[in-house]
């Protein structure tokens, strides 16, 4: 039987390669601009899976190369996680972005956003 959206509700997108999708994408961000956990989520077809982007970004493997600094929460603010919103500032600074409590300043303008997909 053919996926039906109206039968079957919104496809479930987090399964199988999830994590791995979610690190491809957050490779497309240009250095200089910030995306969100919920703007990842849709531009893998479900804005609902926020939390699901976040467990991805998290479970980031020692070593990996994937600019994670580049991710913020809703509203440009940083990690909580101890330590981490520290490294996160730096390499955002680094990268011209200005961070003032936390928070991304000028979030709007420093927001990357993707291609809509062709579905």
């Amino acid at each position: 039987m053919p996926y039906d959206p109206h039968k079957h509700g919104p496809k479930r997108i987090v399964g199988p390669g999830f994590h791995e999708q979610v690190h491809q994408l957050v490779h497309t961000v240009p250095e200089g601009s910030i995306t969100t956990y919920g703007d990842l989520g849709a531009a893998l077809g479900n804005k609902n899976v926020a939390r699901h982007v976040g467990y991805a970004m998290a479970a980031l493997p020692e070593g990996h190369e994937v600019p994670w600094w580049r991710v913020v929460a809703a509203g440009g603010r940083l990690s909580q996680l101890p330590g981490a919103a520290e490294r996160q500032a730096a390499h955002l600074m680094a990268e011209g972005i200005e961070v003032r409590n936390l928070r991304v300043r000028h979030f709007t303008e420093r927001r990357h956003v993707f291609a809509a997909s062709a579905d």
